[in-house]
């Protein structure tokens, strides 16, 4: 298991094969970056989001990033925990994230924090794709911290 400092803000690199993998996702995350999130994606991957469908392979992800960005812009992001466990070809990977998201079409900012497991899995070049990922809030349903909530917040305050 790879520990980077629970209470740390600086992720270690000591023997940590997706380190600069989890690098580039945290990017993609801030800068809204589809491409280069989709970059990162296993060709099977499959994304489950919170209160919502799972998501098989690249071009399904690619249309729930659509969507998802059309929607929000992530204005902070943080992973205040972070530890990785490799098996083989898998790296498995636990985090908790701290995250602003700022509503495109001008609703209130939504602050989540939760958790998320990333299971990694090595290419034949050597490199590590992202082949399986779900999270959870640990906010309690309908107080706006996930996507489908906030849309229907939007669409009612369009209608009134």
């Amino acid at each position: 298991m790879y520990n980077t400092g629970i209470l740390s803000s600086q992720p270690s690199k000591i023997d940590d094969p997706i380190f600069e993998a989890r690098q580039t996702y945290l990017k993609a995350i801030r800068t809204a970056d589809i491409d280069l999130f989709l970059s990162l994606a296993a060709e099977d991957i499959q994304w489950m989001p919170p209160n919502d469908t799972t998501v098989f392979g690249r071009a399904e992800l690619k249309e729930w990033l659509e969507e998802y960005f059309e929607y929000f812009r992530p204005d902070s992001y943080t992973e205040p925990e972070r530890d990785v466990k490799v098996s083989g070809e898998l790296a498995v990977e636990r985090t908790s994230y701290m995250i602003s998201i700022a509503p495109v079409k001008g609703a209130t900012r939504i602050r989540d924090d939760g958790k998320m497991l990333t299971v990694w899995k090595r290419q034949s070049d050597g490199s590590w794709k992202i082949w399986r990922g779900m999270w959870n809030s640990v906010k309690p349903i309908g107080s706006g911290t996930n996507r489908y909530m906030a849309r229907l917040m939007q669409k009612k305050s369009r209608t009134k």
